[in-house]
C-alpha cells in the first residue's frame, strides 16, 4: 500500500513539472544563463558551460536534462551576449522539450566594485511526444497499431520571451529573473492553455578568508552562502545552502524545500539535501561540480535514488583583459 502511495505521489510530481515546462538545476549558479539573462556576459571573456541533470533515476523514465551555453562579455559596449540549448525528456512517453535562446546583457557599473545588470531573454521551444511504448484505449478495443488519440496530439512550437535583473558586488549579489512573460500556448491537443509567468529572486553573499595579489582579487579560501526562491503559479520552492572554497577544491551543501507548505493533502513536499563537491583549476579557466540530492521526503530515498547532476564551465581570457578589469562577484555553483 505505501509503494502505490508513493508511486500516485511521484505522478502528482511528475505532472506538476510538466505542467510547468521549466526544468531545474541543483547547481543553478553553474547554469547562468538559464538562471538570469542579467548573469550573460558576467565573465572577463568567453565563457562555456556545460549542464547535465538526472532526476530520480529510480523512477523509470523520469527526467533528464541537459543544456549546453556560450557567453561573452562585450566590455566596450557594456554589454553581454549569449545563446543556449536545452533537452529535456520526462515520462513514460517521452515528453521531449527542447529550447534554443538568445540572451543579451547590459551593464550599468556604480563604481569600481559594483555594478546593475539587466538582462532578456528570446527563445524558440519546441515540445513532442513519443507515444510507441504507449497503449491507448482505443488500440485495446479495435486493435489498431497506432491511437487514434495519438494521431491526434499535435508538436507545440512557441515563441518564449523573458527579463532579469541584477545587483553585483564583490561580495554579495540579488537579482530576480521572469520568464513566460508572453504566457505563449504549450498545448499539443489544440487547445488554448496560457503558461504561467515564472518568477525566480536569487543572492548570496561570499565572505573571503584568505585572498592574494593585487587588490587582493585572486581569492584562495571563502565561504558563500546562496539562495533561491521560485514561483510558477500556485507552486513554489525554496533553495538555501552554502559552499566552502579552499585552493582547488569546492564541498557543498544545499536544502530545498518548504516543509510548512502542502500543495494538497497527503501528498509529500519535494523535499532533498543536495551534496556538492567541485574542482577549479588554479587560473580559473576551468571547474567541474558534481551534486548529488537526497530525497527527504515521504518519496524516499530508495524510491526515487536521489538525482545526479554534472556541471562543466570553461572560460577564456586574454590576460591583459583580466589585468584591466575588476570582475565584481560570480557565484559558481
Amino acid at each position: 500500500m505505501r509503494n502505490k502511495q508513493v508511486y500516485i505521489a511521484v505522478l502528482f510530481l511528475c505532472s506538476w513539472r510538466l505542467l510547468a515546462q521549466d526544468p531545474q538545476f541543483t547547481q543553478f549558479y553553474s547554469a547562468p544563463m538559464f538562471l538570469n539573462p542579467a548573469f550573460t556576459g558576467l565573465t572577463y571573456e568567453h565563457r562555456f558551460t556545460l549542464n547535465y541533470r538526472n532526476q530520480w533515476p529510480g523512477v523509470k523514465r523520469a527526467y533528464q536534462t541537459g543544456m549546453a551555453a556560450y557567453d561573452l562579455n562585450v566590455s566596450n559596449i557594456n554589454s553581454g551576449i549569449g545563446g543556449f540549448m536545452i533537452y529535456d525528456r520526462a515520462g513514460t512517453s517521452n515528453l521531449v522539450t527542447q529550447q534554443f535562446g538568445f540572451n543579451y546583457a547590459y551593464r550599468i557599473k556604480l563604481n569600481k566594485y559594483s555594478e546593475i545588470r539587466m538582462g532578456l531573454m528570446l527563445a524558440i521551444t519546441q515540445k513532442k511526444l513519443d507515444y510507441s511504448g504507449l497503449t491507448f484505449n482505443d488500440q485495446l478495443i479495435t486493435g489498431a497499431s497506432v491511437s487514434s488519440d495519438a494521431l491526434s496530439a499535435q508538436q507545440a512550437n512557441y515563441l518564449d520571451l523573458g527579463t532579469g535583473a541584477l545587483f553585483n558586488s564583490t561580495n554579495y549579489w540579488c537579482g530576480i529573473s521572469i520568464k513566460h512573460l508572453n504566457q505563449p500556448n504549450p498545448s499539443m491537443t489544440g487547445e488554448i492553455i496560457a503558461m504561467p509567468v515564472y518568477i525566480s529572486m536569487h543572492g548570496g553573499y561570499r565572505y573571503v578568508l584568505s585572498a592574494r595579489g593585487a587588490g587582493k582579487t585572486k581569492l584562495e579560501e571563502f565561504v558563500s552562502a546562496s539562495f533561491q526562491y521560485r514561483r510558477e503559479q500556485n507552486y513554489d520552492q525554496f533553495d538555501i545552502g552554502a559552499y566552502y572554497f579552499k585552493s582547488l577544491i569546492n564541498f557543498g551543501v544545499w536544502y530545498r524545500g518548504l516543509p510548512i507548505k502542502h500543495y494538497k493533502p497527503g501528498y509529500p513536499n519535494r523535499e532533498c539535501l543536495s551534496l556538492l563537491i567541485g574542482l577549479e583549476l588554479p587560473d580559473n579557466n576551468f571547474r567541474i561540480g558534481y551534486s548529488y540530492d537526497i530525497t527527504i521526503s515521504r518519496l524516499g530515498i530508495n524510491n526515487t535514488q536521489g538525482a545526479h547532476e554534472i556541471s562543466l564551465v570553461y572560460e577564456i581570457a586574454q590576460k591583459r583583459k583580466k589585468n584591466r578589469r575588476t570582475l565584481v562577484s560570480c557565484p559558481k555553483f
